[in-house]
């Protein structure tokens, strides 16, 4: 079972982050990490724009991610 404040591993670079957030059924949970990670791609916008990837790199990023 997972809680939050629990250290788990970053599902994208490995190092020991802190669980920050559990579903309410258990079976997804938000992991921290403390280390820079490359920010998201914009989606598609109804309004014509294109997927441009981002080049900024943010600390303390929140990934989503099945628990188990």
């Amino acid at each position: 079972m997972v809680n939050v404040g629990d250290p788990m591993k970053c599902p994208e670079c490995e190092t020991i982050g802190c669980v920050v957030w559990v579903s309410q059924d258990k079976k997804t949970m938000g992991v921290q990490c403390h280390r820079s990670h490359r920010e998201a791609s914009r989606p598609e916008s109804k309004f014509g724009a294109t997927v441009v990837p981002s080049t900024k790199n943010r600390k303390n990023v929140v990934f989503l991610t099945a628990v188990g």
